[in-house]
Parts: structure tokens; sequence; C-alpha cells
């Protein structure tokens, strides 16, 4: 199963061995989207459990402005599942999850301020 990670930039209240924790057993590849914050932790959280890792990263060259926001649809489509670590004010990943919705596909929200650091499964 191909798991994207995505979230916010900020993870001062966030560990990657919480992160770990949340990936499912079944994960086969990781994939994400090369920013600081949960996406640099979703390429350490690939190596430390062996997975392979796809990084999409803003093509500025083709899609200009949209750029970010073409990448982010690109991490979606090429997943089973997205979990999204989230400080709930990001616009990027608020975006990104919308386009799960557009797109069917399962997701999971964790967000940083909750209490033990869990929430419902949305999908």
């Amino acid at each position: 199963m191909t798991v994207a990670i995505i979230g916010s930039r900020k993870t001062e209240d966030f560990s990657i061995e919480n992160m770990i924790s949340r990936i499912p057993q079944n994960a086969t590849e990781l994939v994400s989207g090369g920013a600081e914050g949960v996406d640099a932790m979703a390429v350490q959280a690939a190596l430390m459990l062996g997975l392979p890792i796809q990084v999409f990263s803003p093509d500025y060259k083709i899609y200009g402005n949209m750029a970010p926001l073409v990448r982010d649809r690109r991490i979606v489509d090429a997943a089973d599942l997205v979990l999204a670590f989230w400080d709930g004010h990001s616009r990027g990943t608020a975006y990104t999850l919308k386009y799960c919705i557009e797109r069917r596909r399962p997701f999971r929200i964790y967000l940083f301020h909750s209490p033990d650091f869990s929430s419902p499964e949305f999908s």
C-alpha cells in the first residue's frame, strides 16, 4: 500500500516516533512533498522503516505559482491512503484534504494540538 504523508511545516509538538506509529504495517511505499516539517520527517520515517519514498517537488518552471497545488494533487493521486499531520491552520494541507475528498481517497487527520495527538479516521 502506498501511503502519502502530508502536513504542516511547523512540527515542534510532534516526533518522528509519533509519525511512525501511525503508518500502517502494510505500507510498501511512502510519498511526500519534499517541504520542511512533516514532509522532511516522512523521508526520515521511510529510512527508519526501510521503505522506499517518492518525493514530489513543486515544478515552478512548468506550473509557476500553481506548482505546490499541482504537486499536492500528484501526491494524493499516487497514494492509496493519505495521512495528514496538521496544525489545523495550514492552507496547503487543507487544500490537499479537500482534494482527497474530491478523489474519494481515504485519509486520516492527526491534529498536533489535540490532547492525545489522535483523531478519528476520515474517508
